[in-house]
């Protein structure tokens, strides 16, 4: 059966099979330039990329020859979940290099290796340590063409943040690829670099366009400007000062690149941060519901067009009124909740009407929050519902992206129907 397999995917011309096998293993917006449009999901394509890694090893079990063609895509993400993972990955890099390879006379498959995900659970007490970290570090010394690398290790070893350090032969590793990096990101506080440990490394990658770190430390207020030369997008937990870094006397603005600001909430409020670079932010992603933010935002960033942040509620709260806060003059508008009805959002429907009126996207970000909306009791007719979504000058959308007025038909003919 494998001969005939092989005789028969012959007939075809190599480059229609290279189109089947790259249909077929895709996963969207995960690798170099998609994924800039999704950098603060990278953590949430796991599940698709493990998928699709499962494909891709089916098609390269069906013969030797297919093996030898799905060899790029088989390699091209790279997910390491677990200690037997890196170990398997380990062996066959190091047979390959050594000229043992499977696919005899053929080039280490590292060489078409362009993202690595790393989900290792470092508190198993089953795994050596010492032993993962040489692993490790000998697979990324061993994937030269990296654009996109990310250590989504789970929570801390120890009782606080960072209790386990990235080791240095890590961090050199990764400057083996330093000239095709694009993204670097630890979406966990464990396995991270020390402060200066992680400067000198960006220092070291000149392409690098996206960073999501648990914190960044910094002096006076100011980043240096080489890192932020070619930097388009940072995410960060927390800002912190570090008395006695010598920082730099003052901003260069030739050299700020910096468009997109991921503020994930931890600690005081980056205000210093804001003055000094808001006026270079096009898109800010504010995952805190502190409640000064929006003012902050409004002084800080004049060029602002795409705002995603956090509220309690659309719905006036014992304090303040979110309805009658000011939003920037923004072209997108996505909020997370942590409940809504259709009454709240009808009425703050009309003040964004009033008062952003460049707005043209209003998007429902939070999953949960769309579907709890459309499961509950309907305290308006679907007519009506839909009435007030579609007579404003701007889409309101659902979490993906889709009409939410075409979403309340959908669910009501379900109910009607059931």
């Amino acid at each position: 059966m494998a001969a005939t397999g092989s005789h028969q995917s012959s007939r075809f011309p190599v480059e229609v099979w290279d189109r089947i096998f790259e249909l077929v293993t895709d996963v969207p917006y995960t690798l170099v330039p998609e994924v800039y449009e999704k950098s603060d999901c990278i953590g949430d394509q796991h599940s698709a990329l493990e998928a699709a890694l499962a494909t891709k090893r089916n098609l390269a079990l069906v013969c030797k020859q297919w093996q030898h063609m799905t060899m790029r895509y088989l390699y091209r993400t790279v997910l390491i979940r677990t200690g037997r993972d890196l170990l398997a990955l380990f062996c066959t890099l190091r047979n390959y290099a050594t000229g043992n390879g499977s696919c005899v006379g053929t080039r280490s498959p590292g060489q078409w290796t362009r993202r690595l995900d790393v989900t290792l659970d470092l508190r198993n007490k089953c795994e050596d340590l010492e032993r993962i970290v040489k692993h490790l570090t000998y697979v990324i010394k061993s994937l030269p063409k990296l654009g996109i690398v990310s250590f989504a290790i789970p929570e801390s070893l120890g009782s606080e943040p960072g209790f386990l350090i990235m080791p240095l032969g890590v961090l050199d590793a990764l400057r083996r690829s330093a000239n095709s990096l694009r993204i670097l990101d630890w979406s966990g506080n464990d396995f991270f670099p020390q402060p200066h440990q992680l400067e000198e490394l960006l220092r070291d990658l000149p392409n690098l366009r996206v960073l999501r770190c648990y914190q960044l430390v910094w002096a006076n207020g100011v980043i240096p400007s080489n890192i932020l030369s070619s930097l388009t997008t940072l995410a960060v937990s927390r800002l912190v000062g570090r008395e006695g870094h010598p920082g730099e006397g003052g901003l260069h603005d030739a050299c700020v690149s910096l468009r997109e600001f991921i503020y994930y909430g931890v600690g005081s409020i980056p205000q210093e941060f804001l003055i000094h670079y808001g006026k270079y932010l096009t898109v800010v992603k504010w995952y805190d519901d502190d409640g000064d933010e929006l003012d902050l935002l409004l002084k800080s960033c004049p060029n602002l067009d795409r705002l995603t942040i956090s509220l309690d509620s659309l719905g006036p709260s014992v304090d303040s009124c979110p309805r009658t806060l000011s939003f920037p003059c923004v072209s997108y508008l996505g909020v997370m909740l942590e409940e809504l009805t259709f009454e709240e959002l009808f009425r703050f429907l009309p003040h964004l009407r009033n008062t952003v009126p460049t707005l043209r996207v209003f998007q429902l970000v939070d999953p949960p929050i769309v579907e709890q909306l459309l499961m509950c009791p309907l305290e308006f007719s679907t007519e009506l519902i839909v009435k007030n979504l579609n007579e404003n000058p701007f889409r309101v959308e659902d979490d993906e992206g889709n009409l939410l007025s075409g979403w309340c038909r959908i669910s009501s003919l379900t109910l009607f129907a059931n």
